[in-house]
């Protein structure tokens, strides 16, 4: 009697070597991913994003190294809405620009984009809040200069780190998120963006320059002394050790003023000093562009967080001197400092 016959084991044997030879090649092309190699010179991890890797955008909340349940660290960045995206694209377009022109270019881009003032209060829990979505007139000019100094950088990641970061060291007494280190007025926070090396204070050098003493517990502008009115912070701050009580404030009066705006560039910082009571000045902006015409001093164009919106003046004279108790101009200018330490 012949013996059975063997097709049906080879064909098994077959499907099991073909099984084998699958997996095996799926290993190799994990590995192939995960490896550089020649042809495949880069990774797409989270820690190493491709050029165009889409970011989220907001930060999950982290428990606070402190460890207490359900704390917040509240230096941990809060992006709002698509800041962080946005954020990304801003130093990607502007990596190669210079500083002063990339802070222009950035600018231009919040035109119309809503102004309102930064949360605070007694019910309001201190966090370092990134917002390119709507702004107040100092924080637009704040966050504008750290993204314009977070552009030396490998990765989107790192660029978004780094923009937090000077928000952070620009924002905050010491680079500390808390309330009461937070610098309550323009003057106050130019004056530590000057020591950290992100400002050269102009006003000193010009002709003319007056000098003026406050008290610590102006506010920046009428929005921001509104919204502490409203609100029950009155922030009853314990002062710093060795402070000062009052802060000194130099400016060019309004009548000096038309000698001194050919010193003037596009991406210096201006200030209207403000007579008003609790006010240190009325209004922050950006030097957009000089105007010249014939033998008189230039025009300047300048872009600001108005009432309503971010906006572009076609005259800062002469908006200057009809604004209702405006006294004088301040002036700064950006300098880079990309890692956000101290130059001096």
């Amino acid at each position: 009697m012949s013996p059975p016959p063997q097709r049906p084991r080879r064909r098994r044997t077959t499907l099991g070597l073909a099984l084998m030879a699958l997996v095996a090649a799926g290993a190799g092309l994990q590995a192939w991913r995960w490896f550089p190699s020649p042809l495949n010179p880069g990774l797409r991890s989270p820690s190493r994003p491709s050029a165009h890797a889409r970011l989220p955008a907001t930060t999950p909340a982290r428990p606070a190294g402190s460890g207490s349940p359900g704390a917040i660290d509240p230096n941990l960045p809060l992006y709002n809405g698509a800041t962080r995206r946005l954020a990304a694209q801003a130093i990607d377009d502007t990596a190669r620009s210079q500083l002063n022109q990339a802070l222009i270019a950035l600018a231009r881009r919040f035109l119309g984009r809503p102004s309102s003032p930064l949360p605070r209060g007694p019910h309001i829990s201190e966090r370092l809040l990134l917002d390119l979505e709507q702004v107040d007139q100092l924080r637009f000019v704040e966050q504008l200069l750290a993204l314009v100094n977070s552009r030396q950088v490998a990765t989107r990641t790192e660029a978004v780190d780094r923009f937090s970061d000077h928000v952070r060291q620009l924002r905050y007494r010491d680079g500390q998120v808390a309330d009461c280190r937070r610098h309550p007025n323009f003057s106050l926070w130019a004056q530590a963006a000057e020591r950290q090396g992100y400002l050269v204070h102009l006003t000193p050098f010009l002709p003319g320059a007056s000098r003026r003493h406050l008290p610590l517990t102006v506010q920046s502008s009428q929005a921001e002394a509104a919204a502490a009115r409203s609100s029950v912070a009155q922030r009853h701050c314990p002062p710093t050790p060795g402070q000062s009580q009052t802060l000194e404030q130099v400016y060019v009066p309004l009548p000096g003023l038309q000698q001194v705006l050919p010193s003037l560039r596009k991406g210096d910082i201006y200030a209207l000093v403000s007579r008003r009571p609790g006010l240190d000045v009325s209004q922050v902006g950006l030097v957009d562009s000089q105007v010249r015409l014939d033998s008189r001093p230039p025009q300047i164009h300048t872009i600001h967080a108005g009432g309503s919106e971010v906006m572009r003046s076609l005259d800062l004279a002469r908006e200057a001197g009809a604004s209702d108790g405006v006294i004088g101009l301040a002036f700064y200018r950006p300098v880079p400092n990309p890692d956000g330490q101290p130059d001096r």
